[in-house]
């Protein structure tokens, strides 16, 4: 976070060969590589591949606006632009890259969740209680919709 406070677009990413995104977009926040900056880098650019582990493609707060797919097993690589004559860019944005690794993500996943199950039997727990009133927030909500659809085709 402190490499990047200043906010972006960050010349560093350009200087790397590879360069990995794995953040969690809450907000607005400046671009951290843009396509105007890869094309005017020119030969120069040591940046070869982008990992784009957050795939945030359809954020409108996308840090990395350089591709718009998401790429998947079979096609893991989708090209970016990087201008005429340029050193080519591949970007991969595979949206659930964690399971290429899937017993390290299991494991991480299970240590997570094991102490919320273990706390399942005691419904006050913070967890199970957050759970219960989303689960009811989004109830009540569906059946307001629900009642809203049925008023509107009775009209």
């Amino acid at each position: 976070m402190a490499e990047t406070a200043k906010g972006g677009p960050f010349q560093e990413i350009l200087d790397v060969d590879i360069f990995v995104n794995c953040i969690y977009l809450s907000s607005s926040i400046p671009p951290f590589i843009t396509t105007e900056e890869i094309v005017k880098a020119g030969k120069d650019r040591r940046l070869s591949v982008i990992v784009d582990v957050s795939c945030d493609t359809t954020n409108p707060y996308n840090p990395i606006p350089v591709y718009n797919v998401n790429t998947t097993f079979d096609r893991p690589t989708v090209a970016a632009e990087v201008g005429p004559g340029n050193p080519p860019l591949d970007v991969i944005s595979i949206d659930h890259l964690p399971t290429l690794l899937p017993r390290e993500a299991s494991e991480q996943f299970s240590s997570d969740l094991l102490p919320s199950l273990l706390e399942l039997k005691n419904k006050d727990t913070r967890v199970w209680a957050q759970a219960e009133n989303l689960y009811k927030e989004k109830l009540a909500e569906a059946a307001e919709e629900q009642r809203l659809h049925q008023n509107g085709n009775a009209q």
